[in-house]
């Protein structure tokens, strides 16, 4: 019953997470079509969000897959996870 409970209350928050993303998947699939031609799976572009919105200087060029695609983050002064 306790394990039954745990999931109960963790389930909502897994199934949260990747809706938190869902916009930023086509913005990445997007891109990398636009940049080299490359179709790119939902589950690629999800493992690719951080690189290309979260943890790159606006400007710069980041690799996917062989790929230099453009940062996506707008805003330069924003710093994630400081």
């Amino acid at each position: 019953m306790k394990n039954i409970i745990m999931v109960a209350a963790i389930l909502p928050i897994m199934l949260t997470g990747k809706m938190a993303f869902a916009g930023k998947v086509e913005d990445v699939q997007s891109e990398v079509k636009k940049a080299c031609g490359k179709d790119l799976s939902k589950d690629d572009a999800l493992k690719q969000v951080k690189s290309l919105f979260l943890s790159c200087v606006p400007g710069d060029k980041v690799d996917v897959d062989g790929c230099k695609v453009s940062c996506l983050k707008s805003n330069s002064g924003a710093v994630v996870g400081q």
